[in-house]
């Protein structure tokens, strides 16, 4: 059996060939459904009988990999498929000449090792996340004869410091003013409402009027907006949510309410320009806009707010996750709880 499919994402063709044994062998990259077809005509035969050297585990490893997130992956959002195509290039480029079926678990070691002395912990994790989704299919299709996925060692620098992820609350308490004295651009808007919720930049960049309930002092968060100015699902399903605001950001709205279509029309370049310009104006360190996100959580939380609350209002699947991420603000907080209770079973 012998299909043709046209992959929209990359324009190409890929011919697929089952074999008698039902192994997938193909070939992709075809620029015309003509080109296609010839090479079907003068290998299918031969792939069929086995006296083909084309076969799919004889692949370059980074020619399946491409075949195998065209094939699998087709209904990601654009930013996660320019993850894999990222992945695609790393491995053209650290192993260039290694096939599927020559890549064993040593070399996919050594791999790890070489790609993570020149980068964080985090970016090793995803590429090894990536591959080894891509070679466990590669093992169900018995492409390969073993699972070489097991018992990795994850390599690379440590991130960026926990420091640098949020602002201390005076630097984030003066930020909130600067922000609110100078509201005179979306960028500006932009960091001032994520000051006050906590809210993601693509979910601001996709809010609209409508989506803020002025008699209940709510914002209805059901979208956001990736890279490429595409207004889609929120980032997980629990990311739908619906936020309770304060009274300083909703009478700042009410400024906007004559305002049709998006609330924030401007690049995230843009508005990271302007929050390091407004960071440098109030002496404060320079954090990434995902910060503010992190700051209000951590306010919150250092104020007494509950986990169970902050993990929905910042619209985490699970309070697992906020945990992880807020581990150390939360090992203190706890500490400070302990110490409470020494202190009331004391009886003195």
């Amino acid at each position: 059996m012998a299909t043709i499919a046209y992959q929209s994402k990359t324009k190409t063709y890929r011919v697929q060939i089952i074999t008698p044994d039902h192994k997938r062998v193909g070939k992709s990259g075809f620029h015309t459904k003509t080109a296609a077809k010839t090479w079907l005509t003068e290998n299918q035969l031969k792939i069929v009988t086995g006296k083909s050297e084309v076969n799919s585990s004889h692949e370059l490893l980074s020619d399946y990999f491409k075949h195998w997130y065209e094939t699998y992956k087709t209904n990601v959002t654009d930013i996660t498929l320019d993850q894999y195509k990222t992945t695609y290039r790393i491995i053209e480029k650290y192993l260039p000449h290694v096939r599927l079926n020559d890549f064993t678990r040593e070399k996919y070691q050594k791999f790890l090792n070489k790609y993570g002395e020149d980068h964080a912990k985090e970016t090793v994790a995803k590429r090894k996340t990536h591959i080894s989704a891509c070679l466990k299919d590669a093992f169900a299709d018995k492409l390969i004869s073993e699972d070489i996925t097991q018992r990795l060692t994850l390599t690379g620098k440590a991130g960026k410091s926990s420091e640098l992820k949020f602002l201390e609350y005076e630097d984030f308490k003066n930020l909130e003013q600067y922000s609110y004295d100078h509201l005179n651009n979306d960028s500006q808007l932009a960091i001032f409402i994520a000051i006050h919720t906590g809210m993601r930049i693509g979910e601001i960049r996709a809010l609209k009027i409508k989506n803020v309930d002025f008699v209940h002092s709510k914002i209805t968060i059901d979208k956001a907006m990736d890279g490429y100015g595409n207004i889609k699902a929120p980032k997980t399903v629990a990311s739908n949510r619906v936020i309770k605001i304060d009274k300083r950001l909703l009478d700042v709205l009410k400024g906007y309410k004559r305002v049709s279509g998006l609330l924030v029309q401007v690049t995230r370049e843009a508005i990271n320009h302007v929050l390091t310009k407004d960071l440098k104006h109030i002496g404060a360190k320079n954090v990434t806009f995902h910060a503010l996100r992190h700051s209000h959580a951590s306010y919150l939380l250092s104020k007494g707010v509950s986990i169970q609350y902050v993990s929905e209002r910042l619209g985490h699947s699970s309070v697992a996750i906020t945990e992880n991420v807020y581990s150390h603000l939360l090992q203190t907080l706890r500490e400070n709880e302990e110490n409470k209770v020494t202190d009331l079973m004391n009886f003195q």
